[in-house]
């Protein structure tokens, strides 16, 4: 197992199950569409999933502030700006995952209310956390071991079992026309 191809696998099916999730948002409205379950396995996908890239990119921020060249105040300021961002982002993410479990309380009746919380979790994360290419490629290239991805990745049977599981339940939820495996990921530029 490479553990940066494992940690890019995780994050493209982050995003696809994202988009996914914002074209089951679009169909709101439509009084003949219960999409609750999808909401549900949508909701518990993404919140698995911002927990991992959370703890994932926090090892990243840590490992580079440890090793890095203390003159690197440029690279050190852009590390502040990831954690800042990291900390926003786990504060948005528990407030979504509050609303994923009213959802499962509450059922179908439930999901006119999700819809208006999940909508600004997706405006939050698109605000916040575009996807971009790894800002700090070039000092983790030279910085970090293959011992340091392995730990980074946190990748285990047990994880990838559930990631499995969490992601199969999305795609058997999917409302017609929408198949999580057909959107793309792309990183924004920059």
């Amino acid at each position: 197992m490479n553990p940066r191809a494992e940690i890019g696998r995780e994050r493209r099916r982050q995003i696809q199950v994202r988009q996914a999730f914002e074209a089951g948002l679009a169909k709101r409205g439509h009084n003949d569409t219960d999409l609750a379950g999808f909401y549900l396995a949508c909701g518990d996908y993404i919140v698995w999933s911002m927990a991992r890239l959370h703890d994932q990119d926090q090892r990243i921020h840590d490992l580079l502030v440890e090793r890095l060249d203390p003159g690197r105040t440029d690279v050190r300021e852009q590390l502040a700006g990831l954690n800042e961002r990291q900390g926003k982002s786990r504060v948005f993410t528990a407030e979504f995952q509050q609303a994923v479990e009213a959802l499962r309380d509450s059922g179908a009746s439930g999901q006119a209310q999700f819809e208006v919380a999940a909508q600004a979790f997706v405006d939050l994360f698109t605000s916040l956390m575009a996807p971009r290419k790894n800002p700090f490629q070039e000092h983790t290239d030279v910085l970090f071991t293959d011992s340091d991805w392995i730990d980074i990745a946190g990748v285990s049977t047990e994880s990838l079992a559930e990631e499995k599981e969490l992601y199969e339940l999305v795609e058997t939820t999917a409302p017609a026309g929408i198949e999580p495996a057909s959107y793309t990921a792309e990183h924004a530029v920059g």
